[in-house]
């Protein structure tokens, strides 16, 4: 079918390769989750200094990090990263850490964010470990929403974001697999 969501995986070892294309959508899909929260300076402040070209291949390359990157018709439309690294809270077994998962606007209500979540527990399954954990900005409903659709559950408060001059209160999500 034409208009199915295909995910494909990014090796580290073409970590170089891929990182412009990371970076473009980190920035696209952060602006599109948050234009609502942040103001067009914090955000520009944001993603120029945090979603470069060479943050993007850092965390590539870096060992534990996998990330996929979802297509629609050939395009990019979003991705998901996951941390090999066990919660900071105690879980009753080993945990990766979604790192995250973003989307473009065009692609919300459409099964994309879904799509991301089943490939990264799959592929955090196949490690055996049994748990899934992240951190959410605790003002974004959307994606809090999205994490609850998902059996996600608040377990503890999470870090202070800082998006330009805005700080974000988060909490930590957790769930079994």
């Amino acid at each position: 079918m034409p208009d199915t969501v295909v995910i494909r995986n990014i090796a580290r070892e073409n970590a170089r390769d891929h990182a412009a294309e990371l970076a473009d959508l980190w920035t696209r899909t952060f602006f599109d989750a948050y234009k609502d929260v942040h103001s067009p300076e914090n955000i520009e402040t944001y993603t120029r200094e945090n979603l470069t070209v060479e943050a993007a291949h850092d965390w590539l390359a870096k060992p534990g990090i996998r990330c996929a990157i979802a297509e629609r018709n050939g395009a990019p439309v979003g991705y998901c990263m996951v941390r090999y690294i066990d919660s900071p809270i105690m879980l009753p077994g080993p945990s990766a850490e979604l790192k995250q998962i973003y989307i473009l606007a065009s692609e919300y209500g459409r099964g994309t964010g879904r799509a991301l979540f089943e490939h990264a527990r799959a592929r955090v399954l196949g490690t055996g470990r049994s748990w899934m954990w992240l951190f959410v900005a605790d003002n974004n409903d959307r994606a809090k929403a999205f994490y609850e659709g998902l059996d996600f559950a608040r377990f503890s408060k999470g870090p202070v974001f800082h998006v330009g001059t805005d700080k974000l209160p988060s909490s930590l999500m957790a769930r079994a697999l």
